[in-house]
């Protein structure tokens, strides 16, 4: 009796075929590190060309300094824009919560942890505001939070009349103002509030559900998933990150300027956008996030210490902002349509 071999079948000889030809970094794999690139490039690029004004400690510590805030602020985008939503109330929910806290402190004499707590508080209800309006009534995010922040932004300035509020005292600006290794605490406070939604985005079923409501909500409500508490959950912590980095800004300037908060939107949202672009290709992601806005502040910082006019950071935002939401939006595509995912 013969006893016949078995032929290797189709699929096992083109597995072998694809193990056989060396492999060549992809695409995709060369794009998601394209920020952190450039932002290496740029200092060694700034480093030879200013090695007494850019390539010093102070400098590197006034930059991350002048970030602290922005930092908090772009990780806070980062909650509704990781569900599909977008919120532009951030810098006025910033500046409400900053002016609240000092008008409880100095002008109504409240002890400085209950004046803080009063101003987290009201930047959590326009957080809530939002909610209402996207999630229960369905106006869209973009209308709805454009809406609150300039509703916002003009009761801040009724507040105080539209002037700035002095003589903030010391427990609230040492809140910001200590420092440890010749940083200051508000940096700290950023770095801790990225590892933390790090983990969340990375290590939890929650940061990956936020992910499927952002690429089909209808989907991720027929396998489940409670839509609208994750997009609540997103608005209102956006709501109070924002509410953190206005107390912490507070203290950083000693000043409460009700008219502040239009400075504290496009840059979070260029570092994002940027993001969303590195590291994991069209997805808002916490590291991508960090790279994005240290880019733009080495290329803001290395222009101005250049000569440049302080005025080229509003070209450099609004660039970097085109440019990175363009980017952002063909590495979505191209994850869409390739067969092998992040």
């Amino acid at each position: 009796m013969k006893i016949q071999k078995e032929e290797p079948k189709l699929t096992d000889l083109n597995q072998k075929a694809l193990n056989a030809v060396p492999r060549r970094p992809s695409s995709a794999n060369v794009a998601r590190f394209a920020v952190p690139g450039v932002l290496v490039l740029l200092i060694i690029i700034f480093s030879v060309a200013l090695p007494s004004s850019f390539l010093t400690a102070g400098n590197w510590a006034s930059m991350v300094q002048s970030q602290a805030v922005l930092l908090i602020l772009a990780l806070a985008v980062t909650m509704p824009l990781r569900v599909g939503d977008f919120d532009l109330s951030i810098g006025a929910i910033a500046a409400l919560s900053s002016t609240v806290t000092a008008v409880m402190a100095v002008n109504l004499h409240l002890p400085a942890g209950l004046a803080i707590a009063i101003g987290l508080l009201s930047g959590v209800m326009v957080g809530v505001v939002n909610c209402i309006a996207v999630i229960v009534i369905g106006i869209d995010a973009f209308i709805a939070t454009l809406a609150t922040m300039t509703i916002v932004t003009g009761l801040t300035l009724i507040m105080t009349n539209t002037t700035v509020v002095y003589n903030i005292p010391d427990s609230i600006v040492q809140l910001a103002r200590w420092s440890g290794l010749a940083l200051p605490a508000s940096a700290y406070y950023g770095w801790i509030i990225a590892a933390v939604l790090f983990y969340v985005y990375e290590m939890t079923p929650f940061g990956r559900s936020m992910l499927f409501v952002r690429g089909n909500q209808q989907a991720a409500r027929l396998v489940g998933l409670p839509v609208n508490r994750i997009r609540v959950i997103a608005f209102l912590g956006s709501a109070l990150l924002s509410s953190f980095a206005g107390v912490l800004l507070l203290g950083t300037i000693g000043a409460a300027d009700p008219g502040i908060g239009a400075q504290y939107l496009l840059q979070p949202y260029a570092a994002a956008f940027l993001g969303a672009t590195a590291i994991q290709l069209g997805r808002f992601n916490v590291i991508g996030t960090i790279l994005g806005l240290y880019l733009i502040v080495v290329g803001v910082t290395g222009l101005q210490l250049l000569g440049a006019s302080s005025s080229i950071s509003q070209v450099f935002y609004g660039g970097v902002l085109l440019i990175a939401v363009g980017a952002a939006r063909l590495a979505s595509r191209r994850n869409k349509t390739s067969p092998v995912g992040n």
